[in-house]
């Protein structure tokens, strides 16, 4: 297992503990976990501003800050009208602490992916060496059921010649690479708008296909592996 999926897989196990909807690391992207850390950071300094430990606006039947009888208890947290304001300061201080794991995740991952490449390599997903291209087709599975054999869509294989210098291993370091890029910006990058990998879900192999390297990108979810499988077909008849 390479150091980038250790990284991706502990951090996010990490990540998806997280209780406030839209914090983990691919619901946005790092420049989005980072606005809204911020947001509600601010949101619990406002509501810790409004906590004053000294009003106590006591019930009727603490008048005087002393209970009328015994059955009558005068708590703090019941005769002060902004403790509320406490509880949600914490609520907020939670949510910003989540969306900060979010980006830290996303930022992890890319620096762990992209550390040691070309600048170049860096920038330009693999997808983009169209000429390179020979071949791609849609990724399936079969299932045998009582109605015969169903196929399911995956994603797309596409295969890249095996241009001089390209290893199978430092093919799945740039795959490897633009997929944490792609998640760090969010998948809303208008230049890699027709690259595979920017599809959110979407999950990428490298491997030996004779003289060539076969790419598979697969996606859980049927919608990301349809738009997969256009975008790959549009690489091979753009070239």
């Amino acid at each position: 297992m390479n150091r980038w999926v250790i990284v991706m897989a502990s951090s996010v196990a990490a990540a998806c503990a997280s209780t406030t909807p839209g914090a983990k690391p691919n619901d946005m992207s790092v420049g989005g976990h980072d606005a809204e850390a911020r947001r509600h950071s601010e949101e619990a300094e406002a509501h810790a501003s409004k906590f004053d430990p000294k009003s106590a606006e006591r019930l009727e039947r603490c008048r005087g800050g002393k209970a009328q009888s015994p059955a009558d208890h005068c708590w703090s947290s019941v005769t002060n009208p902004t403790a509320t304001h406490l509880e949600r300061a914490k609520r907020h201080r939670g949510m910003a602490a989540d969306h900060r794991d979010g980006s830290g995740v996303l930022t992890a991952a890319e620096a762990s992916a992209c550390g040691g490449l070309d600048d170049e390599d860096r920038d330009a997903s693999p997808f983009e060496h169209r000429e390179d291209i020979v071949a791609s087709e849609a990724l399936q599975s079969s299932a045998t059921g009582g109605k015969g054999t169903t196929a399911r869509l995956l994603g797309a294989s596409v295969t890249l010649r095996a241009v001089p210098g390209l290893t199978k291993e430092y093919l799945q370091r740039l795959v490897n690479c633009h997929s944490a890029r792609n998640a760090s910006m969010g998948f809303a990058m208008p230049e890699m708008a027709v690259c595979p990998l920017s599809v959110n879900g979407a999950k990428a192999t490298v491997e030996s296909s004779g003289p060539n390297f076969r790419i598979e990108i697969r996606a859980d979810d049927t919608q990301a592996a349809n738009e997969i499988l256009r975008r790959a077909k549009a690489l091979s008849q753009e070239k």
